[in-house]
């Protein structure tokens, strides 16, 4: 029964998002502010025209002993968060009574029956809620909700400390609600049209079909709500950019009311991506991390777009250029995001025969996006026009500077985009199958990304508005010399180096070097503020360590990419119990295989002892499961982090010798790519937590 009020609530979302899509919809303001006019007949009414936000229609003289005549420039309805906390209360509602079906294992409903078993253990069932595509539409639904009434409270707060609203800023904030309310509206048809989660069929199966056993993994689950908070993130940018356009209100205060989306939105969509490369690199048995697929793309698609954002956006806030950029790429994001959702519920990029089979399953949401963003884009082609830049900044400029790196990043998207839908084209073109792997992204990338990684190592000392080359130069020696050390250092050291890791270690050096002699000339070379040059941390602004804390993040990360690429060290042998294996400065010895028998599955569970420097510092575990439910057997790899880099560990069935398969893996360096993705996401997690601490505390640090 539970799963029919989860049913009925989805449905009062639809309705209800169509309700705050009306209820602050321009047209009835509008109405309700010739009714008021009218009502009160003894002032001065205006109306908002299409250019400068307000014209007056009326007047007449003759006194007004209304109280609440003030209240007239501001279209509001008495409480702006009543709907939206519906709209998240409903949310909760139908997403809890889905979840609850797949732990009483409702199996009437074909959701739970197609992915979930009485035998998968109660972690894996919750987590299940997530994964099929009306468990996944349905948690964008309510991430979206959230985001919703997290916005409301935003304008609602400033609506409340502005005594009087002008009516720009009023009908700005109505469109953004009201456009919000309706892609709500719109991702609950789709759940209900595409892939209703709640429908339930006449006789119910006595068990589940289970649970696909890449999916049984923690870190699965915990990607979804983190992956669907960050598209609800580009939601509120998209509708904020929309917004904008029809008010003609690209501007500061434009840039400020994204600011929390934008950081918010690229540090949710950054730790999906984290979470989605550990995961990859800690169970597939041949240990990379990344692997350019479909699903992989998808999420660094908009992610690449949002970072282009966050420095187009800073430049608006700062200078009220790049305007149409700005929200062009707002517009962008989000509609890479939701394509990207399509792309992988789809299975476009599937088998042909299954692809024609199933061609109906997302017949929604791609309507619902061709319809979305062919009206969002044909509006910014209209208002294009309109948001022509009144001033200028000159090329050597920090201005120029985050705009070509935003312009690099978008190509970069674009060439990724390009090899992700490019199989699919050319097997409806011609029917051909083809894969488009590491080596095509590598060789189309290169030329994009060593010119952007030269970019960033001029970010921080670049001025705005207008800067001179000699001062440049003076302010880059220090890092110039630093990073040609590190050149050198690697080259001599390796000498049979190629190229290509060479100058990716060495602009990742570059990059290093330049933020941290910046940090040093602004700690160490400022005047004395207080008791000692420390002081000058608390100085620099959490704006400026969150781009630090970015660009030196992304440098590890390259250099210790680029490292265990280069140096990493293979060996696949039978191996039998006792046998040493030696790999880089490690030694493991194999213990033999022992049968268990986990919850939902049987496991073959090799043991080996790693040593280090005739030392054991730690016991590997890696697996060969068998899941009885889905007759489908998965190889799990065990990893040790150590500090000269990562030892990775899988093992195969038997050879013809009688021994057993075993690949052992030692990527140098490794952890410096795991600690480059932290370094980033604690540099945008500064950036939020101090925003809104400020909000709290409403003093200390500035801001900026």
């Amino acid at each position: 029964m539970l799963a029919e009020f989860g049913h009925f609530a989805l449905l009062l979302i639809l309705v209800a998002g169509f309700s705050q899509a009306l209820l602050f919809s321009p047209l009835r303001l509008h109405a309700g502010r010739i009714v008021a006019s009218l009502s009160f007949g003894t002032k001065t009414v205006t109306a908002v025209s299409g250019n400068s936000g307000n014209e007056a229609l009326s007047d007449v003289h003759e006194p007004d002993t209304t109280p609440h005549s003030s209240a007239l420039p501001t279209p509001f309805p008495n409480n702006l968060i009543a709907l939206p906390l519906i709209i998240l209360a409903l949310g909760i509602l139908s997403q809890a009574a889905l979840i609850h079906a797949f732990v009483v294992s409702d199996f009437s409903l074909p959701i739970v029956a197609d992915v979930s078993h009485s035998s998968t253990p109660l972690l894996f069932r919750v987590g299940a809620a997530f994964t099929p595509d009306g468990g996944a539409m349905l948690l964008w639904v309510l991430a979206t909700a959230l985001a919703n009434i997290v916005f409301a409270l935003q304008v609602f707060r400033r609506a409340s400390n502005t005594p009087t609203t002008a009516s720009s800023d009023s009908l700005f904030i109505a469109n953004a609600l009201s456009i919000l309310g309706l892609v709500i509206a719109i991702l609950a048809l789709v759940t209900l049209i595409d892939a209703d989660p709640f429908l339930r069929v006449a006789v119910a199966p006595l068990d589940g079909r289970g649970m696909s056993p890449q999916s049984q993994d923690v870190l699965r689950i915990l990607r979804e709500p983190v992956l669907y908070l960050g598209l609800a993130g580009l939601t509120v940018i998209f509708t904020v950019s929309i917004a904008g356009l029809l008010t003609h209100k690209i501007d500061r205060s434009f840039a400020e009311t994204l600011r929390p989306w934008v950081i918010g939105a690229w540090l949710f969509l950054g730790l999906a991506i984290a979470i989605n490369a550990y995961r990859s690199y800690s169970q597939q048995a041949w240990g990379n991390w990344w692997y350019w697929d479909t699903a992989e793309n998808s999420l660094l698609i908009p992610w690449l777009l949002t970072t282009a954002l966050v420095h187009c956006r800073a430049v608006l806030e700062k200078t009220d250029t790049l305007k149409s950029w700005t929200a062009f790429l707002g517009l962008s994001a989000f509609a890479v995001g939701w394509f990207g959702v399509y792309l992988t519920r789809s299975d476009l990029l599937g088998p042909l025969t299954e692809t024609l089979s199933q061609s109906a399953d997302s017949t929604a949401l791609l309507v619902g996006f061709c319809l979305l963003f062919s009206a969002a884009y044909f509006l910014f082609w209209r208002q294009s026009d309109r948001m022509a830049e009144q001033k200028a900044f000159g090329f050597v400029s920090r201005e120029s500077g985050m705009f070509l790196s935003s312009v690099t990043l978008s190509l970069i998207a674009a060439v990724i985009l390009i090899g992700t839908i490019y199989p699919l084209v050319l097997r409806w073109v011609d029917g051909e199958n083809i894969t488009v792997g590491a080596p095509f992204y590598v060789e189309a990338l290169l030329p994009v990304v060593l010119p952007l990684m030269f970019i960033m190592g001029f970010a921080p000392v670049l001025r705005w508005r207008q800067d001179e080359l000699w001062l440049i130069g003076r302010r880059m020696k220090l890092a110039v010399m630093l990073s040609l050390i590190i050149v050198l250092f690697v080259s001599i050291r390796f000498i049979d180096l190629s190229p290509l890791p060479l100058i990716g270690i060495g602009l990742a050096g570059w990059i290093l070097a330049a933020a941290l002699s910046d940090l040093w000339a602004r700690l160490w070379h400022q005047p004395d503020h207080g008791e000692s040059k420390y002081r000058n941390l608390q100085l620099l602004g959490p704006r400026y360590i969150s781009m630090t804390l970015a660009h030196i993040g992304l440098a590890i990360l390259i250099a210790g990419g680029s490292a265990s690429a280069v140096w990493e060290e293979q060996v696949v042998l039978s191996a039998r119990a006792g046998q040493s294996i030696e790999v880089g400065p490690y030694n493991l010895q194999y213990e033999g295989v022992a049968l268990l028998a986990g919850e939902n599955y049987a496991t073959r569970q090799a043991t080996f002892i790693l040593y280090h420097h005739s030392l054991p510092v730690a016991e590997l575990f890696p697996e060969i499961r068998y899941y009885p439910i889905r007759g489908t057997e998965t190889r799990e790899a065990d990893i040790f982090h150590g500090r000269d880099g990562d030892v990775h560990v899988s093992v195969g069935d038997r050879s013809e010798d009688g021994g057993r398969i075993v690949t052992v893996r030692f990527l140098p360096m490794m952890p410096w790519v795991w600690t480059g993705m932290i370094l980033m996401l604690i540099g945008g997690s500064i950036s939020i937590l101090t925003r809104m601490f400020l909000r709290i505390r409403k003093n200390g640090v500035p801001a900026s």
